[in-house]
């Protein structure tokens, strides 16, 4: 990991506002500086920059942070890259220990050492030994290259019960050995056999190269087919994407990333010259390798087996690519074909034909629709309404949005006003989900939360004020809660709003949190008063919670005929009303 010393020493050398002035015009408001937003298109300037505090919001999309976080939007890099051009461009000096880039440490870095010498083991095996031969050719008839070999690393876990275990055996204790995932413990007698047996490995690397994890394929028809590591201290299936690693500089060059099924299709894909191609290692895609995709791109292919297409409208792992603002589109293969397949059989021309032709999810969603239900019945455009619908609530382009709708009304033959009353109705059944506090007022609270927020990342004063005034309890928001407690236990002398965003630089909600909070307290005149005016909000707000659960023990009480228990609470009920009274006074 990267000292905060370093990153502290680089932001100090770095102007945010000559950064950022770099790639889109900037105005002089105030003591800020506004433009249109280099992220999303405005008509309007909504996007701020502080000097001052050296941090960036834009009020349109929500995009906020640091010189660093401007960089890896605009510039498509990761963290490192960032960080590693900015400290050669104002001369200060990274350590050289490579492994700054991997914080890791203690268990989590053992199991990683050990991931990459039992990846350098497997490897070994498939290129020299002679135990290996069937490997081989089981690569050769699939027409995995040389070149891909060495490029994934793939190698060869040979058909016996413990020749890795006799390998690594002593390399780490026994306990660290077996949360490795490579070998299980033996049910009678001691020592552990391996996980894998007679399989091809293709080693499973993260975004930074780094080793987590491994899948293991047979070479004929037994079951099962794939075993898989399973969930360590270092690897989480659905946190990774088979691939990312080589395929990250192809995906930010063509601003695009094809996501397949299965280890096989990507390396088809790759050797035939698609190398910004990942896989999601199954279809049920999830929201942070989503997140992954996002960090490289906006735009993204889905290109799974054809026999899985018709369950594909269904899948969550589509409309998250919606939820996140990335532009999906689906790629459907014959039904027979596979990725690697249809490589096979047709080449890279007729494949680049079929990217080309990609649906978008509105299309593709709607064609199986279409052939689910009678298109030309009332009763079936019905459905096929209410079904896509479900789909527009997940857009966050409201210019999309307005696009599928209108397209969706011509081609239902349905207004648009119905189908946007129905959206309507969708989104308030949703809100009724969310874990809101109940309030007189929420908007107020809400805003109340995040200038106490701004106030707390702003002023090491305000923090120790706020220490002997305020719980972290009576936060109710998730996000503003834990940021309060970070805030509230950081001890003097505090660090500023871009320091904290490199805190969270691994969440992007928390960042534009704090973005957002510091934006906002530019248009506070008298800071003094608005901390004294959030503080008695968030009293009064507690007080009444506990004034509420007061008032049904009192009910309680008298239904169980305890006269000396209601009187004590009647008592306390009227303790917390004289601290209302005495809040409503200051106000």
């Amino acid at each position: 990991m990267i000292p905060d010393a370093i990153l502290n020493q680089i932001q100090d050398r770095v102007d945010l506002v000559e950064v950022i002035a770099a790639f889109v015009p900037l105005t002089r408001a105030g003591r800020n500086f506004k433009a249109p937003c280099p992220f999303h298109h405005e008509k309007t300037p909504s996007f701020i920059v502080s000097p001052d505090k050296q941090i960036f919001h834009c009020f349109g999309c929500g995009a906020g942070g640091n010189v660093f976080s401007f960089l890896m939007k605009q510039e498509k890099k990761d963290f490192i890259e960032v960080v590693e051009m900015l400290a050669e461009q104002v001369g200060v000096e990274i350590p050289k220990d490579k492994n700054y880039d991997r914080p890791l440490t203690g268990q989590r870095s053992e199991l990683t050492r050990l991931n990459q010498r039992a990846l350098d083991f497997y490897h070994e095996f498939l290129l020299t030994k002679k135990e290996a031969d069937a490997a081989r050719q089981y690569l050769k008839g699939r027409g995995i290259e040389d070149v891909a070999i060495k490029n994934f690393k793939l190698g060869y876990a040979p058909d016996a019960w413990d020749t890795l275990a006799n390998a690594i055996k002593g390399e780490a204790s026994d306990s660290v050995l077996e949360k490795t995932g490579l070998v299980i413990q033996r049910k009678e007698g001691e020592g552990f056999y391996d996980r894998f047996r007679g399989r091809i490995i293709f080693p499973i690397l993260d975004a930074k190269g780094v080793c987590v994890a491994f899948g293991g394929r047979v070479m004929d028809d037994s079951l099962p087919k794939y075993v898989n590591s399973p969930e360590t201290d270092v690897y989480s299936k659905g946190r990774n994407l088979y691939g990312l690693f080589q395929a990250r500089k192809a995906i930010r060059e063509q601003d695009a990333a094809i996501v397949v099924e299965g280890y096989l299709d990507l390396i088809a894909c790759h050797q035939a010259g698609v190398e910004n191609t990942v896989a999601s290692l199954g279809t049920a895609l999830t929201v942070e390798q989503v997140k992954l995709v996002k960090r490289n791109t906006n735009n993204v292919f889905i290109l799974y087996d054809g026999d899985n297409a018709g369950e594909l409208a269904t899948l969550r792992g589509l409309e998250l690519f919606l939820e996140e603002g990335l532009d999906v589109k689906i790629v459907r293969l014959p039904p027979e074909h596979d990725p690697d397949s249809y490589l096979k059989k047709f080449g890279i021309g007729p494949f680049r034909e079929a990217l080309a032709n990609a649906k978008t999810l509105f299309e593709y969603r709607l064609a199986l629709l279409k052939e689910k239900f009678d298109a030309g019945s009332l009763d079936g455009r019905v459905k096929i309404a209410n079904e896509m619908v479900s789909l527009f609530a997940k857009v966050q382009n409201e210019i999309l949005r307005s696009a599928w709708t209108r397209e969706l009304a011509a081609t239902l033959r349905i207004s648009e006003e119905s189908l946007q009353a129905e959206m309507r109705k969708g989104e308030g059944r949703m809100k009724g989900f969310r874990e809101d506090p109940p309030m007189e007022s929420r908007e107020e609270f809400q805003t109340a939360e995040k200038l106490l927020i701004g106030l707390l990342v702003d002023s090491p004063d305000f923090v120790s004020q706020a220490r002997d005034q305020i719980r972290e309890t009576d936060f109710k928001n998730q996000r503003t809660r834990s940021l309060a407690r970070r805030l509230l236990e950081t001890p003097a002398p505090a660090i500023n709003a871009a320091q904290w965003i490199n805190v969270y630089k691994d969440d992007p909600d928390f960042v534009r949190l704090i973005s957002l909070a510091c934006a906002e307290m530019e248009s506070v005149l008298d800071k003094k008063k608005t901390f004294e005016d959030c503080v008695l909000w968030l009293k009064r707000s507690r007080i009444k919670g506990e004034r509420d659960d007061l008032k049904n023990q009192i009910i309680a009480a008298e239904r169980q005929g305890d006269k000396n228990r209601r009187s004590r609470l009647i008592l306390d009920f009227a303790e917390l009303n004289k601290g209302i009274k005495k809040i409503n006074e200051k106000k």
